[in-house]
C-alpha cells in the first residue's frame, strides 16, 4: 500500500496546496499502477514515515507557532479492500514548521526547520506518541547563520544522529543518550560549501557510507563514516555544470543493495540516478531522466525494488518509473489528479 502526504495550507509562494490529508493507494507490483484507496483529513502531513508491523503512519503537521504538530494514524483494510484511518495520537509541538521525521529506536526525531530545532519524541508499545522527552535547539556556528534542522538519520551501530543543516551548511553529529535524549558533538561536524543546503541524508546499507544532497546546489556529497567522524569522500554534480546553481534539490535515496543514488530536483523537474563504486568510494552519474511531472519533492523505491516513484507536487501527479537491471529508469507511467504529493512510503 503506498501513503502519500501532501500540503492542505500553503506555507509559502512556492507551494501548491491542494490536498485533503493523508492518503492510501493500491499498488500494483506487477503493472506499476496505483489505484486511490481513500483518505484521512490532516493539515499540511508534508513529511510522514510507517511502521509496517504495527500498520501505523506518523505524519508531521508543517505550521508554525501553536499549531504545529505531529499525529499517529493506525490503517486499517478490511476483506473487502476498504481502507479506515484510525487517529491514535495527535501531539502539539512548540517547533516551527516540522518538516522530518526518522526513528531512533523507540523514539521519533522530528526536525523543524524555521525553529533549528530537534524534538525527541517517545513512542509507547503499541506505537502511539508518548511525550516529547526533549527539544534541542542548534547553535549558529557564527553571527550569520541560522540552523535550519531539514532532515535526520540514525546509526543504531553507533548509537549517533546525522543531521542536515540546511541554514548552517553542515552535517552535524549528536550522541543517542540511554533515555533517548540527544547531545551534539560539534567537534565531528562536517561543513558544506556556504549556500550549498545540504537537503537530505540516505544511509547505504553497510552503514559506513552515506549520500547528502544539496537543496541550492545541484551537487551529491558522499560520505565515508567509516572513520571517528564522518569526512566527504567525494562530490559529484547531479546537474550540468552551466545550471548546477539554479538547483533547487528535492529528495535523495539508495537502491537496497546500496549500488545506485537517485535524487530530485524541482526547478528542472528531473531525476538523476548515479552510482556507487563501493571500493573506490566514488558516483558515476547514469543518467538524468525528466521526472514525469513538476516539481518532484520526494522520490521512493518500491518495496521489491523493481519501481521508482515520484512525487510531483506543481502538477499534482505521480510518475512511475521501471528500474531497470543496472539501476537505469524507464518511464511508464504519470498519474494525475494527486494533490499536492510532496512525502511518498510504503505500508
Amino acid at each position: 500500500m503506498l501513503i502519500i502526504g501532501g500540503y492542505t495550507d500553503a506555507i509559502d509562494g512556492n507551494t501548491t496546496s491542494k490536498a485533503r490529508g493523508i492518503s492510501a493507494y493500491d499498488f500494483s507490483h506487477a503493472e506499476g499502477r496505483i489505484q486511490f484507496l481513500g483518505f484521512t483529513p490532516a493539515v499540511n502531513p508534508s513529511y510522514l514515515i510507517t511502521d509496517q508491523k504495527r500498520s501505523i503512519v506518523y505524519a508531521v503537521r508543517e505550521l508554525q507557532g501553536e499549531r504545529a504538530g505531529l499525529t499517529a494514524h493506525r490503517v486499517v483494510r478490511n476483506k473487502k479492500g476498504k481502507v479506515f484511518f484510525e487517529l491514535i495520537s495527535d501531539l502539539d509541538l512548540t517547533g516551527e514548521n516540522p518538516c522530518h521525521l526518522s526513528f531512533a529506536e523507540d523514539t521519533l526525531l522530528v526536525s523543524c526547520y524555521d525553529s533549528g530545532q530537534v524534538h525527541v519524541v517517545g513512542l509507547r508499545d503499541d506505537g502511539s506518541l508518548g511525550e516529547v522527552l526533549q527539544t534541542l535547539t542548534l547553535t549558529p556556528s557564527g553571527p550569520n547563520k541560522q540552523p535550519h534542522a531539514h532532515c535526520t538519520a540514525y546509526l543504531p551501530d553507533r548509537e549517533a544522529v546525522l543531521l542536515c543543516d540546511k541554514g548552517d551548511d553542515k552535517l552535524r553529529v549528536l550522541s543517542r543518550n540511554e533515555d533517548g535524549t540527544l547531545t551534539e558533538r560539534p567537534e565531528l561536524a562536517l561543513d558544506f560549501p556556504e549556500g550549498e543546503g545540504p537537503r537530505h541524508i540516505a544511509l547505504h546499507p553497510l552503514a559506513e557510507l552515506a549520500v547528502v544532497n544539496g537543496e541550492n546546489v545541484g551537487r551529491v556529497h558522499l560520505i565515508d563514516l567509516s572513520g571517528d567522524k564522518p569526512m566527504r569522500a567525494t562530490v559529484l554534480n547531479a546537474l550540468p555544470e552551466r545550471v548546477v546553481d539554479e538547483a533547487a534539490g528535492g529528495a535523495i535515496k539508495l537502491s537496497a543493495n546500496g549500488k545506485m543514488i537517485y535524487t530530485s530536483d524541482r526547478t528542472f523537474s528531473v531525476v538523476t540516478a548515479l552510482r556507487i563504486d563501493e571500493r573506490a568510494k566514488q558516483m558515476i552519474v547514469r543518467d538524468t531522466f525528466p521526472s514525469g511531472g513538476e516539481s518532484p519533492r520526494d522520490v521512493s523505491i518500491s518495496p521489491k525494488g523493481e519501481w521508482l516513484l515520484t512525487a510531483n507536487t506543481e502538477d499534482h501527479t505521480v510518475g512511475v518509473f521501471r528500474i531497470g537491471p543496472r539501476g537505469e529508469l524507464t518511464h511508464y507511467h504519470t498519474f494525475k489528479k494527486v494533490p499536492s504529493p510532496s512525502c511518498l512510503a510504503w505500508l
